[in-house]
């Protein structure tokens, strides 16, 4: 078991490996999981101030952002705007060149693959998500879809189509934790877990592996705080707090289990449409 918190991460401006002059630089950067941890994707948790800006920024990669808070205006010169919310996840184009602005005191989180084989891989977005002309969003609560990837939208608006005929890598999605799972923690195992960030509530979580003493362990966790299970442990989390929120990420090519659908999005002018999203069963 790998445990990171925000707490004890370090600022991104002092990472000389993230330096690149495409790199998203405003905000307060703390990267919460390290590109040495082994899990091929870093993560980043970016404080935004209301009015900060990024004059133009583009992906080199197949990353993915979360919105946990306030709200961001992404535009592009011939590919119209958008709005990204709290609670919404958006895969950025890789190399279409983007404005950032937040419009509100914003907390973003950031997860960007690390190797060739993980950043030529699309980021498999839960059904519901509409692809634009600077990417792919969909809304907190949606599921993935029979092969893991989102549907394109519409020829205009769309991505190439190649981009989304590819293996599709990483895939996020937000969780809340209640009482319609017995066993939450073998759950997201089952679904390829890589790593989870809590960002609402606190919960805690047990785990028992054959590097560990027989009666297991356990630790607490709270908003800033993920956890990265190994392959030959099990783990366990019990909820502390009502409503606890995971941000997840899980691994390239693994079928969700769940039978969860979605409709609605946005378009690609940032106006929102009507969407009605399952809960977990």
């Amino acid at each position: 078991m790998q445990i990171f918190t925000l707490f004890d991460a370090r600022m991104r401006a002092i990472d000389a490996d993230r330096q690149a002059p495409s790199d998203f630089l405003p905000g307060f950067q703390p990267r919460v999981l390290a590109a040495a941890a082994g899990l091929g994707c870093t993560c980043d948790y970016i404080f935004l101030c209301a009015g900060e800006r990024q004059p133009e920024f583009s992906a080199d990669c197949h990353e993915w952002w979360g919105c946990l808070r306030g709200g961001l205006r992404l535009s592009s010169p011939g590919r119209g705007s958008l709005l990204v919310g709290g609670g919404e996840l958006f895969a950025p184009a890789p190399r279409v060149p983007m404005q950032v602005q937040a419009v509100a005191d914003t907390i973003l989180v950031r997860a960007v693959p690390q190797g060739p084989a993980e950043a030529s891989r699309p980021v498999a977005m839960p059904a519901g998500a509409w692809q634009c002309g600077l990417g792919a969003i969909a809304p907190v609560g949606a599921g993935a879809d029979a092969d893991g990837v989102a549907a394109p939208h519409a020829p205009a608006d769309a991505l190439a189509a190649d981009d989304w005929q590819a293996q599709p890598g990483m895939r996020p999605e937000f969780v809340q934790l209640d009482g319609s799972m017995d066993d939450w923690g073998r759950h997201l195992q089952a679904r390829g877990l890589r790593w989870a960030l809590c960002y609402r509530g606190a919960l805690a979580l047990h785990w028992h592996g054959a590097l560990v003493r027989s009666g297991g362990d356990m630790a607490f966790l709270q908003p800033g705080a993920l956890y990265a299970p190994d392959a030959h442990e099990s783990c366990r989390l019990d909820v502390l707090v009502p409503g606890t929120g995971l941000l997840c990420c899980f691994g390239a090519g693994d079928a969700p289990q769940d039978g969860v659908a979605t409709c609605g999005g946005r378009r690609a002018d940032g106006h929102a449409v009507a969407r009605a999203a399952l809960a977990l069963a």
